[in-house]
C-alpha cells in the first residue's frame, strides 16, 4: 500500500470535506482500485456506509482498469443511482491512484441496490433513506455539473499540496545548506591553529557530532611523510563501543584497495547506517572521517550526511596540507637557528651545546609552572636564543683564559642587547624579545641591563635565568671547573629571591635532569678530541 504524506491527508480532508456539503462523498484508492486507508472513516456516515459495502467497493475496483488507460474518465454509474466521478490522485507529487467522488442520486434512495448496501453494512435502511432524503440528492441531470464542480475543487487541492510540498522542500534545503554552512565557518574559522592540528580535528568531529543524528564520529589519520604531527592519528566523539585498535583497523582496510563485499563488512562492524568519507589530499589518501551508528526516525544514510562529511573532509585535507607546509617552514626556521646558535656556542669549547640545553630546561619549566603547549614551544625558543647576542662580542673575550677585566666583562653585559637588537626586526621572535634582552636581570633588581626587579622581569627571561646559571655553573668554564650538580641546586635554594624567582626556582629544584644528562653526554661526545685533551689540561 503506498504511504501518503500527512500533508497531502490534510488538504485532501479539506477538499474532501467541503464537496460533502454539496452531497458529494470522497474516496480514495490505489491504481488497481484498492481502497485506502486515509479515507475520512468513522466521521462522515456517508463514507461508512458506501465504504463497509463490498459491493461499492468491488464495483469501484472493477471500474478502475477502465479509468487506468482513459487520461479523463467520464462519470460511471456505478449501481443504479450510484455514480463514480474519477480524477487522477497525485501523491508526493507522483500520481498515485484515483480520488472518486461518489454521488447519490434520487433514483438511489429507497431502491433495492441501497438496501443492499444496508445490509452489507449492517445499517438500517428505513434510517438510511430519511438521511439521504434529507441531503437533499442529486438528479441524474447534475451529473456532469458535479463532476465539473469536483474536478476543479480536486485540482486546486493538488496544487495546492504540490506548492506546500515545494516550500518545505526548500524550507528542508535551506535549512541544510544552513547547517552546511555553519559547520564550515565553525571549522573555518578554527583553521589558524597550524602548529596543533589535532585540536581543529577534535572541533570537526565535535561539530559533526552536534549537527548530524549519529551515536559517534571519529577522524583518524594516517600518519606518514604527507602529515603533520597530529597528536593522536584517531579522534573520536560519542558513545563507542568498538576499541580504537578495532576502528583503526577496519578503517585502513575500508580506505584501501579492497573489494565491495569487504568493504560493506566493513561498514557494518563499524555500526548502521556508516559513512566512511576519504581524507584525500594531492590524490593520497591521508585519512578518513567516520559518522556510525545513525540514530532518528530515518536511519538510512541520506545524502545530506554524505554531503556534511565530504565537505569536511575537503576543508581538513586544505587545512592539513598547509599545516604539513607550516611544520616544514616551522622545522627550516628553527633549523637556522639552532645553526646559528651552535656556531655561537662553538665559538667557545667550554659551552658546546649550551644553548640547546638551556631551551631545555627553560621549556620544562615552563611546563611545570602551567603554561600551555604553544607557550612552552615559545619558551623553548627564547632558550635557545638567549645567547645570540654573543655573536657580537669579540673573540677575545669570549676565550679569555681567566678572570675578565671590567672593560671586558662591559663587553659581556652587552649580549642581552646585542641580541634584541638582532631578532627585533624578525616578527616570529617579537614575542621572545623579553627573555633575550632580561635574562640577567636578577629578582633583587642587581642585574643588567635595565635593573628591573622581581615581577617587572618577564616570566621567560625569569626561567631562562634559572636555565642559563643551571647550565653554566654545571660547565667546565675557562675561568672555573663544573660544580657537582648537588652545589648546583644548593646554590639555586640559596639564591632564591635574590637573584632567582623564589616560586620558579622552587618548581626548577624539582625538575626530572635526566634529558638533560642526556644531552650532555652527547654534546661531549661531538666535542672533538683535541678540545677534550686541552679541557683536560685545563
Amino acid at each position: 500500500m503506498t504511504a501518503i504524506d500527512h500533508r497531502t491527508l490534510t488538504a485532501a480532508g479539506d477538499v474532501a470535506a467541503m464537496l460533502r456539503t454539496a452531497g458529494i462523498a470522497v474516496v480514495r484508492c490505489d491504481p488497481t482500485g484498492s481502497i485506502r486507508r486515509d479515507n475520512n472513516r468513522g466521521e462522515d456516515w456517508l463514507v461508512d456506509l458506501l465504504l463497509a459495502s463490498p459491493l461499492v467497493c468491488g464495483e469501484i475496483a472493477s471500474h478502475a482498469s477502465t479509468w487506468n488507460d482513459d487520461r479523463d474518465p467520464s462519470p460511471q454509474e456505478i449501481l443504479p443511482g450510484l455514480w463514480a466521478i474519477a480524477t487522477a490522485d497525485r501523491v508526493n507529487r507522483r500520481v498515485g491512484g484515483w480520488a472518486v467522488a461518489l454521488v447519490v442520486t434520487d433514483a438511489f434512495v429507497g431502491s433495492e441496490h441501497l438496501r443492499a448496501v444496508c445490509q452489507g453494512a449492517q445499517a438500517d435502511a428505513t434510517v438510511i433513506d430519511e438521511m439521504l432524503s434529507s441531503m437533499p440528492p442529486a438528479s441524474e441531470q447534475d451529473i456532469n455539473r458535479l463532476a465539473t464542480i469536483f474536478h476543479w475543487a480536486w485540482a486546486i487541492q493538488q496544487q495546492r499540496s504540490d506548492d506546500q510540498e515545494v516550500i518545505e522542500d526548500i524550507g528542508r534545503e535551506l535549512a541544510d545548506s544552513y547547517e552546511e554552512i555553519s559547520l564550515l565557518y565553525t571549522i573555518t574559522g578554527s583553521m589558524n591553529s597550524v602548529n596543533h592540528p589535532e585540536r581543529l580535528v577534535e572541533l570537526a568531529c565535535d561539530e559533526l557530532l552536534a549537527t548530524m543524528p549519529y551515536r559517534w564520529i571519529g577522524v583518524q589519520l594516517f600518519v606518514g611523510d604527507r602529515l603533520p604531527r597530529p597528536g593522536k592519528d584517531l579522534v573520536v566523539r560519542g558513545e563507542l563501543d568498538l576499541s580504537e585498535s578495532q576502528v583503526r583497523s577496519l578503517v585502513t582496510e575500508l580506505c584501501a584497495d579492497v573489494d565491495r563485499e569487504t568493504s560493506l563488512d566493513a561498514c557494518a562492524a563499524l555500526g548502521p547506517a556508516t559513512i566512511v568519507e576519504p581524507i584525500v589530499s594531492d590524490g593520497c589518501v591521508i585519512g578518513a572521517i567516520i559518522a556510525a551508528d545513525k540514530r532518528g526516525r530515518d536511519t538510512n544514510v541520506s545524502s545530506v550526511d554524505v554531503k556534511l562529511l565530504s565537505a569536511t573532509s575537503a576543508q581538513l585535507a586544505i587545512f592539513l596540507e598547509n599545516a604539513l607546509l607550516y611544520e616544514d617552514l616551522n622545522a627550516t626556521f628553527l633549523g637556522t637557528l639552532e645553526a646559528l646558535t651552535a656556531t655561537i656556542d662553538a665559538k667557545d669549547r667550554y659551552t658546546c651545546g649550551h644553548s640547546q640545553r638551556v631551551a631545555l630546561l627553560t621549556a620544562q619549566l615552563a611546563e611545570a609552572a602551567g603554561l600551555d603547549e604553544d607557550q612552552v614551544d615559545r619558551a623553548r625558543i627564547a632558550g635557545l636564543v638567549h645567547d645570540i647576542g654573543k655573536i657580537g662580542v669579540p673573540e677575545s673575550v669570549l676565550l679569555k683564559q681567566g678572570r675578565l677585566t671590567d672593560a671586558e666583562f662591559d663587553w659581556i653585559r652587552r649580549h642581552p642587547e646585542i641580541g634584541a637588537r638582532i631578532l627585533r626586526d624578525i616578527p616570529q621572535m617579537e614575542d621572545v624579545l623579553g627573555g633575550v634582552l632580561h635574562h640577567h636581570e636578577r629578582w633583587d633588581g642587581s642585574g643588567y641591563p635595565n635593573g628591573i626587579s622581581s615581577e617587572e622581569i618577564p616570566l621567560v627571561a625569569r626561567m631562562i635565568a634559572l636555565a642559563d646559571t643551571f647550565d653554566a655553573m654545571s660547565s667546565t668554564r675557562t675561568y672555573r671547573p663544573a660544580m657537582t650538580h648537588e652545589d648546583v641546586l644548593e646554590e639555586i635554594r640559596r639564591e632564591a629571591g635574590s637573584q632567582f624567582d623564589p616560586a620558579l626556582a622552587e618548581l626548577f629544584l624539582a625538575l626530572d635532569f635526566e634529558a638533560w644528562s642526556g644531552q650532555i653526554q652527547d654534546h661531549r661526545a661531538h666535542v672533538p678530541r683535541a678540545m677534550r685533551r686541552e679541557r683536560k689540561i685545563a
